[in-house]
């Protein structure tokens, strides 16, 4: 087995886990691959971790951001991933640093779990697309001015926002800026896409909840530009008249269900309501 390692680079703790990633990795006969950052740090050779490059895992040390990152990778090679979770919730990251040796015991075994979650897909005409697990933001780039988005289900005119920002979030990513928008926690084997107004300046400001398959097509209805991210990437910009396709990626992320917690039991522990 050969596993990419991704890491929070200004974290000095997640530099040390990763050290120890990498030693029991070894100690168990897998390859260890990383970018050319992270390899410099941790004596690593192998800087070959895209496409045929025989990564088997990816593995982020961090919090949710650097699983993101991972994600990127995992995606680009259709590999799985876990997190070791050095973050403040870590929704993402399913392994503390104290069970990395159960971790790569289950590897070295056979013996792990995958659960395979939907990703999202964003693409503006002309600039491009990209794919996340967690959300597509359209929000303002000028801070004093609110956006007009008129937005389309399956080409039915639904609903002109004006607001900071919509967010578009698979059910993994209902935990992140959906949620702090106001939108809900959405069970992440329920595949769908939850639209949350930012700041929305109108008697409907709820968020709603709709199918996977949906597609949705935002058009920029007033001068003022947008920007569009995807998991806090920066796909690019789109002005007035021009259009963003928001839908269900082609192929989901594996992630390694290592904890096997239930989705009650992960919530209440990672939002500390008890």
């Amino acid at each position: 087995m050969k596993i990419a390692v991704v890491v929070h680079h200004k974290m000095e703790r997640a530099h040390e886990v990763a050290r120890s990633l990498v030693d029991r990795a070894r100690r168990s006969g897998f390859e260890v691959a990383a970018d050319e950052r992270t390899a410099g740090a941790l004596d690593i050779q192998d800087t070959n971790i895209g496409k045929g490059s025989g990564v088997d895992m990816v593995a982020a040390i961090g919090g949710d951001g650097t699983v993101l990152r991972a994600v990127q990778y995992a995606l680009a090679i259709d590999a799985p991933v876990f997190g070791v979770n050095l973050g403040r919730i870590g929704f993402l990251a399913d392994v503390e640093p104290d069970e990395l040796d159960s971790m790569i015991g289950q590897l070295e075994a056979g013996t792990w779990i995958e659960v395979e979650r939907m990703a999202i897909e964003a693409s503006i005409e002309g600039v491009g697309s990209l794919v996340g697990i967690n959300d597509v933001v359209v929000e303002k780039m000028m801070s004093q001015r609110l956006v007009s988005i008129d937005v389309a289900v399956d080409d039915e005119p639904f609903l002109t926002y004006h607001a900071d920002g919509l967010v578009f979030s698979t059910p993994v990513g209902s935990t992140a800026y959906s949620l702090s928008a106001g939108g809900p926690l959405v069970h992440p084997e329920v595949d769908s896409i939850t639209l949350t107004p930012v700041a929305h300046h109108s008697l409907f400001s709820s968020a709603i909840v709709l199918p996977a398959d949906a597609v949705l097509r935002c058009t920029v209805a007033r001068e003022w530009p947008v920007g569009v991210n995807v998991d806090g990437h920066e796909l690019g910009s789109a002005s007035e008249g021009e259009q963003i396709l928001i839908r269900r990626a082609a192929r989901g992320v594996r992630f390694v269900d290592y904890s096997r917690r239930s989705y009650p039991r992960l919530v209440t522990e990672k939002l500390k309501l008890q």
